[in-house]
């Protein structure tokens, strides 16, 4: 009799010790669709092909897209951003005689897209409603460029973070900041370190951007 017992409530005991799995993972969904809204800051970077500017910046403005991420584990991500901003290029004049010397003025407009591909860790568990989580990507950057400018595209990568706030199940609100570096081009310089001494090497300059967004997660 005790042994039928037993194998009744085995049924049961089995259900009651798999229950906390199955609510730490019955609201995973695999696939995250995340469009958003923002602004982007401005970012320059210096030139040496000009006699009349100096300096070449990308100006701030808003900034669209959006994040396609896919669940590897209950806390991470592997994520694909597309980011686009409308914008203009400015040069600063470096003309010393000139009453706007190192002003910035319109050169020609851009559309500028960044791609970026890399993962999202989150640093609390899904049972919990308000999710902060770190980021971190690799990817580049296309800018389409008017009035005859060569498009070009340059290497980038990210860091950033944000928060995510569950509403239910499929939807949740999402706030992200990221830095964007984007390598725009090299000039000469001069780097100087304590076992060589100074000497010139051609020295990366990068856009330095940062993306300001937010908007919904819907998971499915």
């Amino acid at each position: 009799m005790r042994y039928r017992v037993v194998l009744l409530l085995m049924p049961v005991l089995l259900l009651i010790a798999s229950a906390p799995a199955k609510a730490q993972w019955r609201d995973l969904q695999k696939w995250e669709i995340s469009p958003f809204v923002g602004f982007e800051t401005s970012g320059s970077y210096p030139v040496i092909n000009s006699f009349t500017i100096d300096r070449l910046r990308a100006d701030k403005g808003a900034t669209f897209g959006t994040f396609i991420g896919y669940s590897l584990t209950e806390n991470s991500q592997a994520e694909l951003m597309w980011a686009r901003n409308s914008t203009t290029f400015s040069g600063r004049n470096a003309d010393p005689n000139d009453p706007n010397f190192h002003r910035y003025s319109k050169v020609f407009n851009s559309d500028i897209d960044q791609f970026q591909f890399g993962f999202l860790y989150m640093l609390k568990n899904s049972e919990k409603k308000l999710r902060p989580f770190i980021a971190g990507s690799i990817g580049f950057t296309h800018e389409f460029n008017d009035s005859g400018n060569p498009n070009r595209t340059l290497l980038a990568f990210g860091l950033g973070g944000g928060v995510k706030y569950e509403l239910n199940r499929h939807v949740s609100l999402r706030g992200d900041g990221r830095w964007l570096p984007s390598r725009a081009n090299k000039t000469p310089g001069i780097i100087c370190d304590q076992f060589f001494g100074c000497y010139q090497q051609n020295i990366s300059n990068y856009l330095q951007f940062v993306n300001l967004t937010g908007g919904f997660a819907f998971r499915f």
